[in-house]
């Protein structure tokens, strides 16, 4: 757990209005509504399909931008990382979990075949607004970083990218180990290896569960130089050209 400096906090909260901004535009139906989780909540009354669209747009906002580079993050991923260079994933995932849905839910899994950085990559989970355990924070298994790369099964997923891969020895895991996780406040952050196994929970509140998630990569580790950086699977890269090892 992380606490964020005033600047990198101004950034989230220029986050929520930038979204909010959105909102209102796309939907003046909402234009009343001043608090963003409640607008989220009508929106996907009124058209869930913008809700979708708002995932997809938001990650470009200038807010998400300067979150993805900004100098204090990237100073906090040299030092966890012990890196000489830093390299800044341009793809920054924006959550949008609203209440008690669960069909976006990701089970337990590392972030690595996604990323595909390096092996010490570094993930920050931002939370927008307060966020408890019943708003579902994810869950996680102390230590399993130290496990490495996983075998996965490479899915057919039906467009759902976040889907596309399972851990192949996933129930084995679950049933031997516990998970733990934590509330996370505005202002605050989660700081983990992107080789943490973890797993989605479900917003069991009124109110969506917003959140940023920001990577960071060794720039000198060598199986990045050695397969030529891959993009990860935003775009399109698949897991089983860059790391087949890892693949059943």
């Amino acid at each position: 757990m992380i606490d964020l400096p005033s600047d990198v906090d101004f950034l989230r909260q220029k986050m929520i209005q930038e979204m909010s901004d959105w909102v209102k535009a796309i939907s003046p139906e909402t234009g009343a509504v001043q608090d963003l989780p409640d607008a989220l909540v009508q929106l996907a009354k009124l058209d869930r399909s913008k809700v979708g669209k708002l995932y997809k747009v938001s990650r470009r906002f200038p807010a998400a931008r300067q979150l993805a580079c900004h100098p204090w993050l990237v100073g906090l991923a040299k030092s966890a990382m012990g890196a000489r260079v830093v390299s800044c994933c341009t793809f920054v995932n924006v959550r949008i979990d609203l209440p008690q849905e669960e069909r976006f839910l990701l089970p337990i899994h590392q972030d690595f075949p996604y990323i595909q950085g390096s092996l010490n990559g570094v993930t920050v989970w931002l939370p927008l607004f307060d966020t408890e355990l019943r708003h579902g924070p994810p869950s996680w298994i102390k230590g399993s970083h130290k496990w490495g790369v996983l075998e996965v099964r490479e899915e057919d997923s039906a467009g759902s990218g976040a889907k596309s891969f399972s851990i192949a020895k996933a129930e084995e895991i679950a049933a031997s180990h516990q998970f733990e996780s934590a509330n996370v406040m505005a202002g605050q952050a989660l700081l983990f290896s992107t080789l943490l196994v973890h797993r989605s929970e479900l917003n069991t509140t009124s109110r969506p569960r917003l959140n940023v998630q920001i990577r960071f990569d060794d720039a000198l580790a060598l199986e990045s130089i050695e397969r030529n950086y891959p993009e990860g699977l935003y775009l399109n890269d698949s897991f089983s050209s860059s790391y087949p090892e890892y693949v059943q």
